[in-house]
């Protein structure tokens, strides 16, 4: 597979003409994509267009506003295909993952007490922390937090262990921002639900670039993921169950319908986002055509194919980036998460790192000054980050498909010039 994307790197980077240059044109090395992946040429040529074809308003008589009511039934759509959702009207448009988690929150205002219990994880994104936290303070329930292991994944035992007949939801990650590792979901829902009847919702947004989704074969109830987290643009995805999304409570105008997906939608659209949107995942669905053009699939199928490579790809990517930077350790170098590379399976490609005796901001200044190499510094919403490590501020880099080993090697020199 490696061998594939080898082939048509080149095709690739080209759809990202960003990708090696900074806004002025000059040379850059970009590797802060957990802080946000950069935007395919499709999807910000939608968005241009976006605005002016598109009526501020979706109709059924005018051709404007039938194209307009169109494209939200067609993006809706897509994305399920994405994330296996059995029914578009379960996806719903928020301006980013933390405003469709905060709007999700207060929709249970008046379904819970003050004798339920809520349990987060310190490993998660603060999206899928502080809304929850803030619920519970709203109502007088008790939250409950499952702690980190060392190595930076999360302690299942310990989160199973607090989850009885009165937790009403447990908040998940499918992978984390800070340590790149992966949470293994899909069997966590499986024995949370065996022991409660508790609700699950899960923080897609680090993972989405990286793998699979599938919301029905891990059984969550929510999910939600950002655009500019998956080549696209500025916007949150909100998906749940149609059952529980009906039942539900947001924030809404009388005059907006009391129905699902539109009642998590406050205000007008913005229609331009979605039809970058509406790219971002087609473009997907082209690289998939590059790297597998033999036989008929469907579109969700199709959605599974690319992913599993980008996931191949990118594990063979971080397999060397892990055996070259255990040459680090001992010279001042610190990698947090998974560092074992016969361990690439439980990680995506997203690597934390300290170097003894360098503030954070000079290392992410250094490298940028020196290498042209962007990386990321700052808590980075990270719960793991922020009350795990009890840390302000740590550097991360984190890659991407259109990567390679070059990427890696000038990385790792800048690393190692660094640290002399």
């Amino acid at each position: 597979m490696i061998s594939d994307f080898k082939e048509i790197q080149s095709q690739i980077k080209s759809r990202f003409p960003q990708l090696n240059q900074d806004i002025f044109g000059n040379p850059r090395i970009y590797l802060n994509n957990g802080g946000g992946t950069l935007c395919v040429d499709s999807a910000a040529q939608a968005m241009k267009e976006g605005l002016q074809k598109y009526n501020p308003q979706p109709g059924e008589v005018d051709p404007a506003e039938t194209a307009t009511l169109k494209l939200h039934q067609r993006v809706r759509k897509l994305i399920a295909d994405f994330i296996n959702a059995p029914q578009p009207e379960e996806i719903s448009f928020h301006l980013s993952t933390t405003h469709a988690l905060f709007n999700l929150a207060f929709s249970f205002r008046s379904f819970w007490s003050s004798k339920n219990n809520l349990v987060v994880t310190d490993l998660d994104h603060m999206a899928n922390v502080s809304p929850w936290e803030t619920l519970a303070d709203e109502i007088g329930c008790e939250v409950r937090r499952a702690r980190v292991h060392p190595e930076g994944c999360l302690d299942g035992n310990h989160l199973l262990s607090l989850v009885d007949e009165n937790t009403a939801l447990v908040a998940l990650t499918l992978s984390s921002n800070y340590s790149g590792s992966i949470v293994p979901v899909k069997d966590l829902i499986s024995q949370i639900h065996s022991q409660s009847s508790s609700l699950v919702c899960v923080d897609a947004v680090h993972h989405a670039a990286h793998g699979v989704i599938d919301v029905q074969d891990m059984d969550c109830d929510f999910l939600a993921f950002s655009g500019y987290k998956v080549f696209g643009p500025m916007m949150g995805v909100l998906w749940g169950k149609k059952d529980l999304l009906e039942k539900i409570s947001p924030y809404r105008v009388e005059t907006n319908r009391d129905q699902s997906p539109w009642k998590f939608e406050q205000g007008t659209l913005h229609h331009a986002v979605i039809a970058s949107m509406e790219k971002a995942l087609e473009y997907l669905l082209e690289l998939k055509e590059k790297l597998n053009p033999e036989g008929e699939t469907s579109r969700r199928d199709s959605f599974v194919q690319v992913m599993k490579d980008i996931q191949n790809y990118e594990e063979e990517l971080s397999k060397y980036l892990l055996q070259e930077l255990q040459e680090l350790e001992g010279k001042g170098f610190y990698c947090h998460g998974i560092t074992n590379p016969r361990r690439v399976k439980e990680r995506d490609p997203t690597f934390s790192f300290e170097i003894e005796g360098m503030s954070p901001e000079k290392i992410k200044r250094r490298l940028w000054n020196d290498h042209s190499i962007q990386i990321g510094s700052g808590n980075h919403y990270s719960a793991a980050v922020y009350r795990h490590l009890g840390k302000k501020s740590i550097c991360r880099a984190s890659f991407a498909h259109y990567d390679n080993q070059e990427t890696a090697d000038l990385f790792l020199k800048a690393l190692e010039e660094l640290l002399a």
